[in-house]
């Protein structure tokens, strides 16, 4: 009989953008269940049973109270041998029921951690429960080398491991690679100039990644009469954010899609102004598909950023330093051919897919042997 194991995610993105691979590998051998926040275009994987569970990423007691009882009699009815949680939200209620059902493996990625830029007592609060997760989890991973050293530095366990270099996936460069005729297309689709430069973003949109940095960027330089364009590829969380985003002309925004490698094909410069990050996997993306990249200056992303070798870094919140970088790489198509050709080698040489889906794979053989 095949060991069971159980994914519990916050939401259907999380599984699409990080675990698919691992899952599509891991059911071969396993008897797999996902528990998740299913949206409209609901999962659907072959062999692979899947529930919806209606988590929020935010705290809300009394919806977090009914899901731990949910969660509760669903492992004590499934006898799980394995409960693998990602997101802080799965993390918490996943551990401390399959704590209390005393499931044998119970293991949690960190990716990013939410209190990394907050302040106060809600900062205490937050990192209490990322405390708690790991003390209630036997194996902790996290997906990025420097992110390892920024918990430890926070007197986090020693014992949190990073699989090869980091990430939680790696990137099919197969997939994400140069592609010209995409770029001619989608240009021709959203009614792009040759001679504008266009800007990508993918990720969720809310304050925590700088879209309002971005956005202000986009304004200065069309003040400036320089010719670009921005494509925000993700899913709104603030409405704020969405009615600013619909008033800009420079921007174009499309909702998260499965498969984004063409919009990393179509555009010219990857950007990002996020105040925190576990590895930054829309980055690698980028750089995988050749691009540029500017960046917040970040412990998320210095596993992947090279400040003057394949990108462009900045402090969070140094609009002027953002603002210039842009100038810089809209002005400079050879610095831009430059970093993207270095990022793609740094990523094909320690990012790849098929690398971290096998390091994976033996951790769990290994675990359940």
């Amino acid at each position: 009989m095949k060991k069971k194991i159980l994914i519990l995610a916050t939401s259907q993105v999380t599984i699409e953008s990080f675990l698919l691979p691992h899952i599509k590998k891991l059911k071969k051998k396993y008897d797999i269940t996902i528990l998740t926040k299913l949206n409209i275009n609901r999962l659907i994987i072959s062999d692979v049973k899947i529930y919806n569970i209606n988590l929020d990423r935010k705290i809300n007691i009394l919806n977090d109270i009914k899901n731990l009882i949910y969660l509760y009699n669903f492992l004590k009815l499934n006898n799980f041998n394995f409960i693998f949680t990602i997101t802080p939200k799965a993390g918490l209620l996943g551990m401390l029921s399959a704590f209390v059902n005393k499931i044998p493996i119970r293991l949690h990625i960190f990716t990013g951690q939410v209190w990394s830029n907050k302040n106060f007592l809600y900062k205490y609060i937050l990192k209490l429960f990322d405390k708690l997760i790991m003390k209630l989890s036997n194996e902790t991973l996290c997906d990025g080398k420097r992110q390892r050293e920024f918990l430890i530095k926070n007197s986090f366990s020693k014992k949190i491991k990073v699989l090869g270099n980091g990430s939680i996936c790696g990137v099919d460069t197969n997939l994400f690679k140069p592609n010209k005729k995409q770029k001619l297309n989608l240009r021709k689709k959203f009614k792009i100039k040759n001679n504008e430069v266009v800007f990508l973003y993918v990720g969720r949109i809310n304050k925590d990644k700088g879209i309002n940095n971005i956005l202000s960027t986009s304004k200065l330089l069309s003040d400036s009469n320089f010719k670009c364009r921005f494509i925000f590829v993700g899913n709104h969380e603030d409405e704020n954010l969405k009615h600013e985003i619909k008033k800009n002309k420079k921007v174009i925004h499309v909702n998260h899609l499965r498969n984004i490698s063409k919009f990393y094909q179509f555009a010219d410069i990857y950007i990002t102004s996020s105040y925190r990050e576990g590895f930054g996997m829309t980055v690698a993306q980028a750089m995988s598909s050749g691009l540029p990249v500017i960046g917040t200056n970040i412990y998320g992303l210095k596993d992947l950023l090279k400040n003057g070798k394949n990108c462009i870094t900045y402090e969070p919140d140094d609009l002027n330093k953002l603002y210039l970088a842009c100038c810089k790489l809209i002005e400079n198509e050879k610095l831009r051919k430059k970093f993207g050709l270095l990022g793609r080698k740094i990523i094909v040489k320690n990012f790849q897919e098929k690398d971290l889906v096998r390091r994976f794979e033996n951790f769990f053989k290994l675990k359940l042997s």
